[in-house]
């Protein structure tokens, strides 16, 4: 859960840091384009105080869908890796493992909510709103937002197409592991060698005698008969 909110705390301070740099951006962009004088500076110092009610609500929108996107990946990837057959165990990411890339999906798909409700928010102030984004950043930025959200949608894809890939297939003598480029690897148990228990449950980091290891912090479902299977077939005790 600290690592959760440690993440979306992350993620507010860089909306608020990069969005600023990304409307300086389009204003240096838009030199010579900006139309005549559409505000006063005291309404444009009231729009931009509007600004952050926008940020807020964009960053409750993109809280609510990094958590949704992030339990749903961890479903489908589950769902999906389910159709191979003859594993006994089988390990897939979980919640934890899927919300860095449900958190990126949820920071660009924030954009659709914040889109329908800003009139909303706004009130009588919307067209005032409108107005204070023609004069600052130019008529071409809407076209802008649009690449950059397109982007943001091909790169968040890109992502969780990765992470989808993770997972573990443990056999009765053997365990496959893929990494998230697709690549298989296959360990027999007696390759095993060290088997830790992390303290808390389900967490083990289990180590192969190549140095590589597994953390089941970030999969699902973790069962104490497979880690006595573990134990059993390699011969390892669980340290504790």
């Amino acid at each position: 859960m600290l690592e959760i909110i440690r993440s979306l705390l992350i993620s507010f301070f860089a909306i608020a840091v990069l969005l600023p740099v990304i409307r300086f951006a389009l204003r240096r962009l838009a030199i010579g384009q900006l139309p005549e004088q559409l505000l006063t500076p005291d309404e444009l110092k009231y729009m931009q105080k509007k600004e952050w009610k926008l940020t807020i609500a964009y960053f409750f929108f993109a809280c609510v869908l990094a958590v949704f996107s992030a339990g749903v990946l961890a479903m489908v990837s589950s769902i999906m890796h389910a159709a191979s057959t003859g594993w006994i165990y089988l390990l897939t990411p979980n919640f934890r493992a899927f919300f860095a890339p449900g958190l990126l999906l949820g920071l660009t798909l924030a954009v659709l909510p914040l889109k329908l409700a800003q009139r909303s928010l706004l009130g009588h102030d919307y067209d005032m709103y409108q107005n204070h984004l023609l004069q600052t950043e130019g008529r071409g930025s809407m076209r802008i937002y649009r690449i950059l959200f397109l982007v943001m949608v091909v790169i968040s894809g890109v992502v969780v197409w990765f992470v989808m890939q993770w997972h573990i297939r443990i056999y009765e003598n053997t365990l496959t592991v893929t990494n998230l480029f697709t690549q298989e690897r296959s360990y027999s148990m007696l390759e095993i060698d060290t088997i830790e228990y992390l303290g808390d449950e389900g967490e083990y980091l289990i180590t192969f005698k190549d140095k590589t290891n597994i953390n089941t912090a970030y999969l699902k479902p973790v069962q104490l008969e497979m880690i006595a299977l573990l134990s059993e077939k390699s011969g390892k005790r669980v340290i504790r």
